[in-house]
């Protein structure tokens, strides 16, 4: 603030600036990747995230940090978007819900253990030593993702493999491989307009998820733009870094409830087989701790209780958000596989989004309510979320169980035997 000439207000419209291009830009990413594949989006995305970050730190103005600011959250939800597209490719759906929660963890707890190595840097080094170390982060990742990560898109993977395939062939597999291709060769992948995502947000199926786990994801960045400034406040008057060590509970409830989330989303889903939705409902259960732990976090503000009280609400709150984004996104990509990439694009876009107008609006009530008041409103509007999420997901389970009782009750065909038998000669993906 002191060397920029800035107040505490332009620094954080630094944050929304960067949320809200994130936002804008991811819409683009996701259809991007699916129609050019997905390591060449992100080696792009992360190179110009690199140049975007040195001019930051050499940054003298306000204005040039706010607009270079932009230009890094514009490229660099790419990897947000495309690294989840990547995962659905990869893995098959009895397991995606686990593989995203990993791919999650440093996505989701890197916001939260940022603030904890920045408030180091900053107060050893000064501001403009982050912008440095994600500098060298930047040109790390970019090397392993050229030397190390191959490309997921499948029909990248298919015209990769039928090169190596020799075209005269009896082995089963081979024939396989070529009807795979030329399969893949009729539905080439083709670029989506970007708006043409918004469809989804006239999904009833789909929509109340999407605005449960995005609502969360909102709060959670305008939490940690909160705490940061209310605990140099009185009574607590702490140093950076000794803020930054206040978000290490939180990212390790974020990490948790990421991996915990994967996980029991895909034993959910094993548990309710016969409706996608089954694989929510124990995650929906578990975000409850999200309004709970806004209560607590903002009535121990208001009434400037211990800092345990508003740390472990804090907490309780990152574990319920994660738990619920991590099966929220196996859910969105297992119902839309064939645009994974999209509807990833969709969800992260209307996060951010929501984040950064989130910060522009909600900090400035914090005047004119306070933390009690204004918390207690997030909750109550997270808790409604959630009902109506959980009733969507109870309407789709009974109606699946309708749709199986009804099928089940038609006499077996001989043509349905005939399927059964032909079946046994399709060859599993996985074999390539």
């Amino acid at each position: 603030e002191h060397d920029l000439h800035a107040s505490t207000v332009l620094v954080d419209y630094t944050i929304s600036a960067y949320l809200i291009s994130a936002g804008l830009a991811g819409f683009l990413w996701g259809p991007l990747s699916d129609r050019f594949g997905r390591k060449i989006i992100l080696l792009v995305t992360f190179i110009l995230f690199l140049a975007f970050t040195i001019v930051c730190a050499l940054a003298r103005t306000i204005a040039v940090l706010l607009v270079f600011r932009s230009l890094q959250g514009a490229v660099i939800c790419a990897s947000f978007v495309v690294g989840q597209s990547a995962v659905v490719d990869i893995y098959p759906p009895e397991k995606i819900g686990f593989a995203m929660g990993l791919f999650l963890v440093p996505l989701l707890v890197g916001p939260i253990i940022g603030p904890f190595i920045g408030g180091i840097l900053s107060s050893v080094f000064g501001w403009r030593s982050t912008f440095i170390a994600l500098g060298i982060m930047t040109i790390t990742a970019t090397l392993m993702i050229f030397f190390f990560v191959p490309e997921t898109h499948p029909h990248l993977v298919f015209q990769r493999l039928s090169r190596k395939l020799p075209k005269n062939s009896d082995d089963k597999n081979t024939k396989a491989a070529f009807n795979v291709r030329e399969t893949d060769i009729i539905m080439k992948p083709r670029f989506i307009p970007p708006w043409r995502s918004l469809i989804f947000l006239f999904d009833m199926t789909l929509i109340p998820h999407i605005a449960l786990c995005n609502s969360n994801f909102s709060i959670l960045f305008l939490l940690f733009t909160v705490m940061s400034n209310r605990l140099t406040e009185k009574p607590y008057l702490l140093s950076p870094f000794s803020i930054g060590l206040c978000y290490i509970p939180t990212g390790i409830g974020s990490l948790t409830g990421s991996i915990c989330g994967g996980w029991v989303s895909d034993w959910s889903a094993k548990r309710f087989p016969r409706a996608i939705e089954g694989r929510l409902i124990f995650n929906l259960i578990g975000s409850f701790l999200c309004p709970f732990g806004l209560l607590l976090c903002g009535w121990s503000f208001h009434f400037n209780l211990h800092l345990a009280g508003p740390l472990i609400g804090s907490t309780l709150f990152c574990f319920g958000e994660t738990f619920m984004f991590t099966s929220t996104s196996a859910f969105a990509t297992i119902k839309k596989p064939t645009m994974a990439g999209t509807i990833l694009a969709l969800i992260s876009s209307i996060g951010f989004l929501s984040s950064g107008i989130g910060i522009i609006v909600i900090i400035p009530l914090f005047k004119i309510l306070k933390f009690g008041y204004l918390f207690s409103i997030l909750a109550a509007i997270i808790f409604l979320l959630i009902c109506i999420s959980g009733m969507v997901i109870i309407f789709q389970i009974r109606k699946s169980n309708l749709t199986t009782t009804h099928s089940n009750i038609l006499k077996t065909t001989p043509s349905s035997h005939a399927l059964i038998d032909q079946s046994k000669d399709i060859i599993p993906i996985q074999l390539f």
